[in-house]
């Protein structure tokens, strides 16, 4: 039973005692002029004596008395209950102003125009004044304009809608130092429940975001760190063969516009997200690194290459993929090397199935490797070789337009139609940073294969 159930149980209990207290009086009162009238068939002198000439009016002035027995008791229970009740609210308002004091978070009540009202010690000590002082401020003061405009709004949602509004970050400002303060908002009504302000908690997480912004850099660093790692020991793979130029920034350019335009195919809306987009921005760049295992005299070699030797050379599928994969047995959960071991194994694989090391056809070949498919054929056609000069942008854009559907995916090959324009400034533009920067021009074996296989 709830306490509201209790009280009535109570009321109703004290009701039937007053009731049953005064039917036993008239009872009583019954009883004895019946026995008196039983035993004393004459009228008995000092009855009237005792209960007066009009012995008749002595039931109702019974009633009368039981009536104000009943009353009397009602209304001395409700004081009672009422004094109760005030204490007890007294209590618990002591106890509410007891917990807000030793709270570590600030708590503050306003009036409408947002002068302080009530602040506990936590309040005190983020704004760093004393209580006197702050009963006489207005918290707008400890406001950047910023978030003086932030704070007017959610007191006019507040105001409007009579509801708590959710946390909000806003800056004050102690001193000359800016806080981080996380704030809530909510109507503070009286007893007529009238909007007389507004009150809420104070939380400083000066601290906490400045070691998130710390943590942000630290990782930022860390990631910068590792792309420029990455791309270092990838240049190295590719300066075996005398020089790369900016073929391996243009690589993964091209890659993650690729994969940002197909991320809009409904095939794809799911499975290309921002963690896949910056995954193959890492990871295209080692598309080539198993050329490490290529001996000198094949990868070096100035003529024509034979058959024995071409497949020598279509090896470095296998030994980029195969390093990747072990690099991968000393790293916990996912990483973009994952992006990395397919496109090393299977960027020379073709959608008509005539490529290697594989011969893998249509969407068994990973997304990532058909997409460095297309970005590097791309670039090897656009950029200069010993046995050739670099093809135009158009040139290139008709070649693998024709082998849209025989070497490339055709929903890749749409992706780079759509941009590009995109390709064409990327390429531009990083050939006159190679220039400017006195890169090496010289072709590499595999680039020369690749050529051969288109």
């Amino acid at each position: 039973m709830n306490p509201p159930q209790r009280r009535w149980v109570s009321r109703l209990r004290m009701a039937d005692s007053m009731v049953l207290t005064a039917i036993f009086l008239a009872a009583a009162y019954w009883g004895l002029e019946a026995w008196i009238n039983l035993f004393s068939p004459h009228e008995i002198s000092f009855y009237r004596d005792i209960f007066g000439p009009h012995v008749g009016d002595m039931s109702m002035r019974i009633i009368v008395l039981c009536l104000f027995l009943i009353f009397g008791s009602h209304v001395q229970y409700t004081i009672n209950q009422r004094r109760r009740a005030e204490q007890a609210l007294r209590e618990s308002e002591e106890k509410y102003r007891t917990i807000l004091e030793s709270i570590e978070e600030g708590y503050y009540e306003v009036d409408l125009e947002g002068r302080f009202r009530f602040i506990n010690d936590s309040t005190s000590r983020i704004l760093g004044r004393s209580r006197s002082e702050l009963l006489q401020m207005n918290i707008r003061q400890f406001l950047t304009e910023d978030s003086d405009g932030a704070l007017s709004e959610t007191f006019a949602e507040c105001r409007s809608s009579g509801q708590p509004v959710k946390i909000f970050d806003c800056d004050f400002k102690r001193g000359g130092n800016l806080l981080c303060i996380e704030a809530s908002v909510s109507p503070l009504k009286n007893k007529a429940h009238e909007m007389i302000g507004f009150r809420g908690m104070l939380r400083d997480r000066s601290e906490r975001k400045r070691l998130e912004m710390d943590l942000l850099e630290s990782h930022r660093k860390l990631q910068n760190a590792r792309a420029a790692t990455i791309l270092g020991l990838a240049k190295l793979a590719e300066y075996r063969d005398e020089g790369t130029g900016t073929h391996l920034e243009r690589i993964r350019e091209y890659a993650k516009r690729l994969a940002e335009e197909m991320a809009n195919a409904p095939r794809y809306r799911e499975y290309i997200d921002q963690r896949y987009v910056e995954d193959i921005y890492q990871s295209a760049i080692l598309h080539d690194i198993g050329k490490v295992g290529i001996p000198d005299a094949v990868l070096l070699k100035a003529g024509e290459l034979t058959g024995g030797e071409f497949e020598i050379i279509k090896c470095h599928t296998q030994f980029g993929g195969d390093a990747i994969s072990a690099i991968q047995t000393q790293i916990e959960g996912r990483s973009f090397l994952n992006i990395g071991r397919e496109i090393a194994y299977n960027h020379h694989e073709k959608w008509d199935g005539s490529g290697y090391p594989r011969g893998l056809r249509g969407h068994d070949i990973p997304l990532a490797a058909r997409i460095v498919a297309v970005a590097d054929v791309y670039d090897a056609l656009t950029s200069k070789r010993f046995y050739k000069e670099a093809f135009s942008h158009r040139k290139a854009r008709r070649i693998i337009l024709n082998l849209r559907g025989s070497h490339f995916d055709p929903e890749v090959v749409d992706a780079f139609l759509a941009l590009e324009g995109e390709f064409d400034r990327i390429r531009e533009e990083r050939l006159r940073q190679e220039k400017n920067s006195d890169y090496g021009a010289r072709e590499c074996r595999i680039d020369s294969g690749k050529a051969a296989a288109i």
